[in-house]
Order: C-alpha cells, then structure tokens, then sequence
C-alpha cells in the first residue's frame, strides 16, 4: 500500500475506533434499575444473568432505581459466594431484592478473609429472600451471610441456612454474622452496621446461630444500633443460638430457639457479652437443649447476660418461655455470670426446669452473681428436676446493688439434697418467708404451682387462681403470643391467661404484712392475704384505721390482686374488703407499728430505775430504743455498782456516723452473759453497727460450751472497745471461747469462709484473762478487685492465760497491733500457743499486707507447765505473701520467759515474704529446761521456701535454755539467697545441747564467725547483752560492749519504751539504751559571797549527764547554770545569813547510781545598813525622820509608797530621809513600804524592801 494511502487510513480510521470504544465504555459504567431474572440454566444476556456474581456485577456502577433479581424456582445450585462491596445509589427508594425461590447457594472456603455465601461490605438496602445456603464441610470456613462495616438497613428474610455440624473447628461455621472485620465473628472491629431486618429464616447446626459483634479495637466502643431478629427458628448451634455484644437498640423477639445433637457442651439460647443497651430480647421460646447422660460437665443456660449496660437505656428480658432442658450437668434459667452485669430488667418470663428424664447436677431457675440496677418482676420459675445437688428458684452470690424482686411465682421441688427457693451468699434460704426475712425481697410474691395446662405437651399457659391478675404492670402490653396484657393486673409469666370466676361465700382470709408488723418509720410495707378464696371479678379494696374496731376508710380501690404497697407514718390497722358478686367479707386485721429514732443526749442505765424519761432499766432497753436509729450523738452513763447486768448487748446496724456515735460508759459495771444459742456466743456483739464506743465494762463469760467477750461482724467499722475487761475461764481447752472477735462467723472465732468486712475498728487498753483465743480478726479472701479488711487496731491489750493464741489475725490487712503484753501466768492446761498469729489462709486473692506488729511483750509462757510437751511461738506469720509496696513490720517486739520442754521461737514465718523484722528482742533463757534431742529452740525460724523481699535485722537473741536439744540464732529451712540479714546479735551459749549461730538448708553452723560463710550478717556480733532483770522482765542490756551495735532504720525512730533511738548508731534489740559508766568524784565549794547571795562551784563529774542541787537533801532543782552546770548561786539572803548545799551528779541513764557531794554551809557577810520599822514625825526631836543608818553606803536611791501604791516620797542623797509630809501636807498614820537601791563602798550593789509604821 503506498504510503500515503496508509497514512490517510490511520488518520481516519484510528479515531473512529477510539469513540466506538469510549462509546461502550460509557455504555458499560451506567447505573442500572428494573426487574431481571438469575437462571444458571441459561447464559447471561438481555435481563437474565447465569450466577448470582453476573448480577452483582451488573450493578457495579450503582443503581438509578430499584432492582429485583428474581431467581428461576428449582436452578442451581449456584456454587459460588457473592460479595456485594461499596455498591452506590441504593437508598430507602433504590433498593436491591434478591427473590430466590428456594434455591440453594452452596460453597467452599479456605479463605479466612471470604467465609460467608452472602456478603455485605459497605453496603445497604439489599434483600435475600427465601434463599438456601449450604457451605460444604470441604472447607475451613462457613458463614451463610456476612454484614459487616457499615452495611445498613438490610433485610434477610426467610432463608434457610445449614451449617456443617461434623467441621474441624465449628468456631468457623455461623449462620449470618454481623460484625466489623473478616474472620472471626467476635473479633475486634466496629461494625457501624444499623437498622438491619434478620426475620423468619432457619439455622441449623454450625459454632452460632446468629452472630451481632462490634468490639472496638481501641477506644471507645461504637454500638451498632437498631438491628431486629425475629421469628427465626435456630436450632443445633454448638454453643449459641443468639450472640450480641457492643449493641444498642437490637431487638430479638419471637424467635424459636432450640438445641440439637451437636449443642453437647456449655450451650444457651441467647448470649450477652461485654456491653449492650436498650437491647430487648423478647417473646422468645428456649427449650430443646438435650445434651446426653452420656456427657459430663455440661452447662445449659436460656439466657445468659454478661453485659453491662447504661442507665436510661436498660437491656430488657421479657415474655420469654424456657423450657425441655434436659442433662446431666448444671442448668440455668436465665443466669448473669462471668463478669459484673448492670441495668437490665427480667419481666414476664415462664421458665420451666421440669426434665424427668436425666438426673441431674443443680438447677438455677435465676443466677446472678454480680449484678448491680436490676428489677426480676413478674416471673413464673417452677423446678422438679431430679439433681444430686440442689434446685434453687433464685440464687443471688452477694448482696446486690439496687436489685428489686417482686411478684414472682416460685415451686421448687426434685432435688434429693436442697430444694430452696433462693440462695443468698450460699445461705440456703429454702422456704419463701425465709427467703423474704433474709433478702428483703419478693415480698408480694408467692410459693405456689402454677399449675401449668399440659407440662407434658409444653403448653404452660396457667391454670392457678391464686396467681391470675398477681402482676405489677411493667410496660409491657403483650404477652408471647401477642395477647393484649391488663394495664391494671397483668399475669405473671409468659402467657396472659384467665381462670375461672369467683364464688360465693366469700373468704376475707388474714391480712398479712412485709417485712414486719413492727419497724421504724422509712420503708415500705407490703400488705396481703393469705387464706382466702379466688376467682375472676373479686376485688379486694385495702382499709385502715387507728384502732381495731374503730371506722376503716378506703385506702386502695377496688384491687384484682390483694397485694399493696403502702409507706405507713404511723401505728395503723389494716385490713381487706373481699368482695365477690356483691358479696363483701372483711379480712382479720392486723396492726403495723412505727418506732421513732432516739434523740441524741445523755442517758442513763441504771438496773434500780425503771426504764422511763432518761433512763433505762438494762442495756438491752437502751438497745430497743435505737433499733430505728439516733438524732444526733448519745452517751449512755451507767450507773456505777449497779450491775451486774446479766444480759447481752447486741446492736444492729443503725444510722451513726462520725457526729452521730453513741458512747457506753460502763465506769467499771459488770455484764455477765451465758450464751445458750450456738451462734449467739458474744456479750457485746455489734453486727454492721457503726462508731460504737464501750468504756470500762467489765465482762463476764459464763457460758458453759461457748462465750465471746466482743463480736464484730458484718461490716462493723469505726468501733472503739476501751479499758474493758473480759473475764473467761483461764483452763478452758475448746476453741468456742475468745475475748474478742471479729470475722463474720456466729460459730467460728477463727472463720475464714466468710468475707469480713470490718474495718478501722479500736481496741485499747482492755484486759482479758482465759478463753481459748485472745482477739481474732478473721476474714476470706478473694481475687481482686475484691475487698480486703484493714485499719484495725490493737493497742496496749493485757492478754493473760488464753489457751491457743494472744492474737490471731488472718486474712486481714494494715492492723496496727502495737504495745500488747500477753503472757500465761496462772494456766496450768496447755496447747501450743502462738502469741501473735499472722496468717493468709487462702492462698489466691488480695493478699494480707502492711502489718505492724510493734513494742508487744509475749512472756512468761507455759509458766505453770515445766514439763510440758507443747511448743510456743512469739510472732507467727504463717503463708503471708505480702506485698513489697506495703510490708509488714516486726520490730520493738521482745519474747522471753518460755518454758516447757516443746519447741520454741521467737519469731517463726512459713512461706512468707515482704517482712521487716528489726529492733526485737528475744531470750530463750530458761536454763532449767529439759528438752530432749530432738527439740528445736530457734530465735528466728524461716520455714517454707525462699522469702522474697525481707530483712532480718538489728535483733538481739539470747539462748541458754537447758536441755539436750538443738539451739540456734537464726534457723533458714532452705538456701535463701534473697534474705537480708544484719546487725544483729546471736548469744547463743546453752550450758547442754547443741549451739548454733544458724542452720541453712540442713547445715549448721556453730560460731557466728562460721555463719558468715552463708554471705550474711557481716556486720552482727555474738554478746552477752547482761540483762538487767530478764526473770522481771526488764531485757534492757547492762554491758558496755553490746552498746550502739546497730544500723539506722529510719523507719523504726523509737524503741519499746518509746525512746528516742539514736539516728547513727542505734541499740541492738528492742532496747534504746545508755550503760551506767561509773562517775567520778564530786568536790563543792564555796566561789564567792556577798550581803544577800551565796555562789557555790563544783568540778565536773566524769561521765555525769547533769547534776540538781538541794539545800534540804530532799527537794533538788536544776542548778542555777543549767542541768549540765557547774555552779548555782542561792540568792535572797540577808546579811550574815548561813545555809548549805548538796549536789548530786546524774548517772548515763535514769536508774544508774549517782553521785552526792558533801553537805557545804556558807553565811552572808554584814552590809552594816539599818532601816527602821517605824518613825513618829510629831516635831519633838526623836525619830522625825525616816532614813537609812550606814557609813559604807556610797550611793543611793530611796523611794516610799503609801498603802494604795501612791509614791510619796524619793531621793538620791544617802544623808537625806523623809519627814512625813507629801507636797508639804504631812501623811496619815498607817503602814508604808520603802524600797532602796544601794552602791556600798566594796562596790556590791544591794536592795532593801520593807515596811515602816508611821505614828505621830
């Protein structure tokens, strides 16, 4: 072709091309609408498309209409999966529908990111109708359909999908998922995904049924909002039919959800996790769940919440039926577990736990086991389960916050062990009145059969007339059928029913009132009926009056129900109008009285007085009058020598506060108190009471098996238990007698089942002899954030002869037990002893930590039992981990006195860590022991493994107990690398046995210079600290080589006597101390003497720390120069006046001998100057003149003053004197005083004062 005809071509034809392809480009990018059809049967073209992805394809370039795929009824199956991505232009109006007639969509995946047949990313408007999905077993992952990141306002309806039930990992197989990622189904991911229809589709088999998850990454979570699932029918999931999480607004309601062959494990019908609110899961049927005898361990739950909630938008469980359980294992109504559970309300739900087929475990119609902002109204739970365990209605694990349950229908039969209708913190609470004293709940509710119309068949509608119309109404209008509810008096259960109508004669029955027809003023009774006839059309109109047989006026209207709750102000009767067809009876009344609160003063008790105006007969009426309370702070004063009061003083919790406490002072009276009830043990037991203070109460136990002196409990805090003394049988060998006590255990002195709650409570300088154990403090711990109990304190106790242990502390935190003396002078029964026990029982939980056990004295133990075999510890610390922010400290402690031939400790600790043991003193000294060979006497013992975080230091240990046993300093069961050790000192010199300096791992060690080879104590030393009176109890050192031996601890600034410790180098043990260092001799003289003072001098003293003077021997005073002076001067004295003085020389400590000085006399020397007494200025010659008669006086200054002060006369010549006159007019007779300064001619300044009688 030549080359300018190719040319031309390409210039002409090229172009046309170009458009031809931009003109079908164009063309394929246009949105689509209208109506098309999808038939694998025929190719894609024109308005059919061969799969489900041609269509999907189609619509890439977004919609410009609404569009309906209308699939072809009996093609397929479509084996693909279908992803519909970012679609655009679909809205309210431009909706896409897929009209799949029945045909099956079948898959396999591998991809973990591709796991659903139908996926919805980023897009809404879309929906499947009347689609079947069938992922194959093939693959590792299967969802039927997927909705996740933003896909809104869907709707999947009519749809069956089923899940491979024999997969590897079922946790990979889900019916449809909402979410906010690609794998997992509650994998982290906000799903922003709202307003979706999930209705009237079946699922079976796969991990679960219905899957609605938005867990935020990071951050604040981001709800999904108003998804609806309802009238689905899920069947066989492997563990839930209906999960949500991070949901608000979701609705499931009237879905059929039952198990299967393969929900064989912990299985439920609907599961809320982590966080929802407004989530509504109603009109719901649970049942079919049968998991075979064949499995053990199994767990059934209805429903089970997990979540918390919000208030103003409480998640909702109402009208449901649970039912056709039937298993081995555990099986649970609608139970909250797992994690803390707020804002929610369970209304109207049937739940029935009737199984005969299996026997089973335990059966919980409601379990909540930390829930807080929850109201169980209006519920039908009945159990005849067989179980080995128990079958509870209702089980609360603590006490709740703002929990209310009322109107529920409770039958509760089946189980060979306990059949109760609720547990309370694992108290068995088997009868409804007990349940109803106990909690404080379900005072309108009833024990009664519902008498459901064919349990067998499963239809529960209620036949019982005494439960028709028994409902409060709660806002809910329908029941599970979508039967109109009464606003006024609906049913309880699911079902809203009818029973048959009243007849005549009419039974008012007894008029009946919770929680007592005796309280304070404050709370809310609840009246009702028991005893009376029913039926449709009787009403039942509530009346009162103030007297019983004075007019009655209407309270209430005419009632379908005969329940009322009513807040009474004062003393009221009450009773029922019953009436039925005209026809009206009136129930027994029955009277409510109202107490008031005490107003806050001073009161008396006095046993010889009355109880009237301000005083009160015994302590027990001074109780009742408080039982609603004070007004402001009380004091009891009783009088003294009026007791004894043979009673027990036990005060409940009541309205006290740091300004409004109330006061007992006893001023030394007696209570004497025999216990008679196993767990009413304690003179003075004070149960969640507050800011209680007792004085000066002696109490007497005199129970015969059993007998507390105090009892704390039940979150008792802030007492004050002072100067009391507690008296108990000092042989007695059975643990049910102690002093003091706190744990919550009425039967347990050292109770560790129980959680105690008693804090910052004071316990001061009481005395208490006998019993088995001094004070407890005893509580269980558990895991955090759990709470431990702290603050109590134990100071300046006197513990005498208890059997067990001085105090005995477990499972408790931060106690102060400071100053304590516990000693066994006079028992001759013996146990092993402990005088202060530290333990932690349970070894999970909030650790025991920051004890201080200080400046205690245990001593003179096992006195009267030479002989005896049993072993004695001082301070015991058993199993306590501590913790390294908060230790424990030991110091100032000194232990000694033992005796018996069992082994003995000073301090001993068993796998325990974080201890601060400085400053004690402890001496094993009896040397007329005998222990055998095999006893083991041990300053400090170390058993358990290696301590973490502790020292061991500045101690003093002496041991010179006889006996052939072993003895040793410091006693360490393993190689304890991590211990550190110091300063201390190791006198071990039994005359017989074994010495050793320590023990380590099995080896001993002798002298202490062998010990150092364990890389510890370099700086300790082995003395004999000389005692000054260990039999008397005064372990204070007495020799010069132990003095300042120690390290500073900054912490440990005073010693046991509350001495200033030394901030260089303070004392080994727990004795600050001087050594009385001999004083040198002591001479007086005489310095200098003048007309009125005398200045005596002495030399200073060697080792002297001061010195006092006395001019009697008998009063002595800081000399003149100072405590540490060396001269004073006796001022005062008038010429050739004599006097002496002795001078004492203080020793280095205050009970060292001092030092005396001879007795030395000194006189005045005569300063030759007269004053006289009296003049009479009458002009006769004679004594005119009032003046001064001297010639060694050089200068001068003499003034007068009259009787008022007034100064009458002055001069400054010494020749001069006055004449009686003032301002020339001579002065009246009387008394006048004169006072002059005078320089002599030696230069001495002297004053004279004195008075003068003017006469005339």
């Amino acid at each position: 072709m030549p080359a300018i005809l190719h040319e031309q071509l390409f210039r002409k034809v090229i172009p046309i091309l170009f458009c031809a392809q931009l003109c079908a480009y164009n063309v394929a990018k246009a949105q689509v609408s209208g109506t098309y059809t999808i038939n694998s049967t025929l190719p894609t073209g024109g308005a059919n498309f061969q799969t489900f992805n041609d269509a999907v394809a189609y619509m890439q370039s977004g919609l410009s209409g609404p569009i309906v795929f209308n699939v072809a009824a009996g093609t397929g199956p479509y084996n693909e999966q279908v992803h519909l991505n970012s679609l655009t232009g679909t809205s309210a109006a431009n909706t896409i529908t897929f009209n799949c007639n029945g045909v099956t969509l079948s898959f396999t995946s591998n991809n973990t990111n591709s796991r659903a047949g139908i996926k919805l990313e980023n897009t809404s408007y879309v929906t499947f109708n009347n689609l079947r999905i069938t992922p194959q077993a093939a693959g590792q992952y299967g969802y039927g359909f997927h909705l996740l990141n933003n896909a809104d306002n869907n709707t999947i309806q009519n749809c069956q999908i089923v899940l491979p039930t024999n997969a590897t990992t079922p946790a990979n197989n889900e019916g449809i998922v909402i979410n906010g990622n690609h794998g997992f189904a509650t994998a982290a991911g906000n799903s922003n995904c709202d307003n979706n229809q999930i209705r009237n589709n079946t699922i079976s088999g796969g991990n679960t049924g219905i899957t609605l998850s938005s867990v935020p990454v990071s951050g604040s979570p981001v709800l999904m909002q108003n998804n609806i699932i309802s009238n689905n029918t899920i069947s066989d999931s492997y563990t839930t039919c209906i999960q949500l999480s991070y949901n608000d607004g979701t609705v499931a309601n009237g879905n059929d959800l039952q198990g299967g062959p393969h929900a064989n494990s912990k299985v439920s019908g609907v599961y809320l996790n982590l966080f929802d609110q407004n989530v509504k899961i109603i009109n719901n049927k649970i049942h079919n769940f049968h998991i075979s005898n064949a499995i053990w361990g199994s767990f059934i739950y209805g429903i089970l919440n997990s979540a918390q909630g919000a208030a103003g938008n409480v998640n909702l469980f109402a009208s449901n039926l649970i039912y056709d359980f039937s298993s081995n294992g555990i099986q649970y109504g609608i139970a909250s577990r797992f994690a803390a559970a707020s804002f929610f309300n369970v209304y109207h739900n049937t739940i029935s736990i009737d199984d005969q087929t299996i026997y089973g475990q335990e059966s919980d119609g409601l379990y909540f086991e930390n829930v807080s902002d929850v109201n169980v109204l209006n519920n039908i739970i009945t159990i005849s389960r067989l179980t080995s365990d128990w079958n509870y209605g209702i089980t609360l694990e603590k006490t709740m916050t703002r929990f209310n349950c009322n109107r529920n229908v409770y039958n509760v039969t089946g189980s060979d062990f306990i059949n109760a209708v609720g547990s309370l913190a694992n108290q068995v609470l088997d009868s409804l009145p007990l349940w109803q004293q106990v909690t404080g709940l379900d005072f309108s509710s009833v024990y009664e059969d519902p008498m459901y119309t064919d349990l067998a068949a499963f239809n529960f509608v209620p036949r019982a007339q005494p439960i028709d119309n028994m409902a409060f109404f709660v806002n809910i209008t329908t029941d599970i059928i979508n039967a109109t509810r009464s606003t006024l008096n609906p049913d309880p259960g699911c079902y809203e029913f009818v029973t048959p109508l009243c007849q005549t004669p009419v039974k008012p029955g007894v008029s009946t009132v919770l929680p007592d027809s005796v309280l304070c003023f404050g709370p809310t009774i609840a009246l009702g009926l028991k005893g009376n006839s029913w039926g449709v059309g009787q009403t039942y109109t509530w009346q009162s009056a103030s007297t019983a047989n004075g007019t009655y006026n209407d309270i209430s209207t005419g009632l379908a129900y005969p329940a009322m709750d009513i807040l009474p102000a004062t003393t009221t009767y009450y009773r029922a109008a019953v009436t039925c067809l005209g026809h009206t009876m009136y129930s027994a009344p029955i009277r409510v009285i109202i107490h008031t609160k005490l107003p806050g003063g001073v009161y008396t008790i006095n046993s010889t007085q009355p109880t009237g105006g301000i005083n009160f007969t015994s302590f027990s009426d001074a109780a009742l009058a408080m039982q609603c309370g004070v007004t402001g702070p009380v004091v009891f004063n009783v009088a003294p020598n009026t007791g004894p009061y043979n009673e027990q003083l036990s005060l409940p919790a009541m309205n006290t506060s740091p300004t409004q406490t109330v006061t007992f002072k006893c001023n030394g009276d007696t209570m004497a108190y025999a216990a008679t009830s196993n767990d009413n043990r304690a003179a003075i037991k004070l149960n969640g009471t507050d800011y209680i203070t007792i004085d000066s109460l002696n109490i007497k136990v005199t129970g015969a098996s059993y007998g507390y002196g105090v009892h704390l409990m039940g979150d008792a805090d802030h007492n004050t238990i002072k100067h009391c003394s507690i008296t108990m049988g000092t042989n007695v060998t059975t643990s049910g007698f102690a002093g003091i006590v706190i744990n919550n255990s009425a039967t347990n002195a050292i109770d560790i089942a129980n959680a105690s709650l008693s804090d910052s409570n004071c316990f001061i300088n009481n005395r208490i002899t006998g019993g088995y154990y001094g004070i407890t403090n005893t509580s269980r711990t558990y895991l955090p954030p759990s709470y431990i109990p702290a603050g109590n304190v134990f100071v300046g106790n006197t513990i005498q002869d208890v059997c067990a242990a001085g105090i005995y502390l477990d499972g408790v935190s931060k106690c102060v037990v400071d100053s304590n003396d516990i000693s066994q002078p006079t028992r001759t029964v013996f146990t092993n002893f402990n005088g202060i026990y530290v333990r932690q029982s349970y070894s999970f939980g909030v650790t025991s930590h920051g004890m201080q056990i200080s400046r205690n004295k245990v001593h003179d133990l096992i006195y009267n039992g030479k002989v005896a075999t049993v072993e004695a510890h001082g301070i015991h610390f058993e199993t306590v981990a501590g913790m390294a922010a908060s230790p424990g400290i030991v110091s100032n402690n000194a232990m000694y006195n033992f005796y018996g031939v069992g082994r003995q400790y000073g301090i001993y600790t068993r796998n325990s860590n974080h201890l601060k043991i400085y400053h004690n003193t402890v001496s094993l000294d009896d040397s007329t022991g005998t222990t055998n060979a095999g006893i083991m006497t041990g300053g400090i013992a170390l058993m358990g493994n290696p301590t973490v975080g502790s020292e061991f230091r500045n101690n003093c240990i002496t041991i010179r107990r006889g006996g052939a046993g072993t003895k040793t300093g410091i006693f360490i069961n393993g190689t304890d690398n991590d211990l550190k050790a110091d300063y201390n000192n190791y006198f071990i010199a039994a005359s017989t046995g074994i010495n050793n300096t320590g023990i380590m791992a099995g080896k001993s060690y002798a002298q202490l210079s062998d010990w150092l080879a364990v890389k510890k104590d370099t700086n300790s030393v082995s003395i004999d600290p000389g005692y000054i009176n260990a039999p008397g109890g005064d372990l204070t050192p007495g020799l010069v080589p132990f003095e300042n031996r120690g390290m500073p601890v900054t912490t440990i600034p005073r010693d046991i006597n509350d001495s200033t410790r030394s901030v260089i180098r303070p004392d080994i043990g727990a004795y600050e101390f001087t050594i009385c260092y001999p004083l040198g001799a002591l001479e007086l003289t005489v310095d200098s003497v003048s007309g009125n003072t005398l200045r005596f001098k002495w030399n200073a003293v060697t080792n002297a720390t001061g010195y006092l003077v006395s001019r009697n021997g008998t009063n002595w005073d800081v000399p003149s120069s100072g405590k540490t002076g060396t001269t004073h001067i006796v001022t005062g004295l008038s010429g050739l006046d004599t006097t002496g003085l002795i001078v004492q020389a203080l020793g280095t400590r205050y009970d060292c001998p001092p030092v005396f000085s001879q007795r030395l006399r000194s006189q005045t020397l005569d300063d030759q100057v007269f004053f006289p007494n009296m003049f009479t200025p009458n002009g006769n010659g004679q004594d005119d003149v009032f003046k001064v008669y001297s010639n060694v006086v050089k200068t001068m200054r003499l003034m007068i003053f009259n009787q008022w002060g007034q100064k009458v006369f002055e001069t400054s010549d010494p020749g001069a004197g006055w004449d009686g006159a003032y301002n020339g007019k001579p002065q009246p007779v009387g008394i006048y005083v004169y006072v002059a300064t005078l320089r002599l001619n030696d230069n001495r300044t002297i004053t004279k004062k004195g008075s003068l009688n003017l006469i005339r």
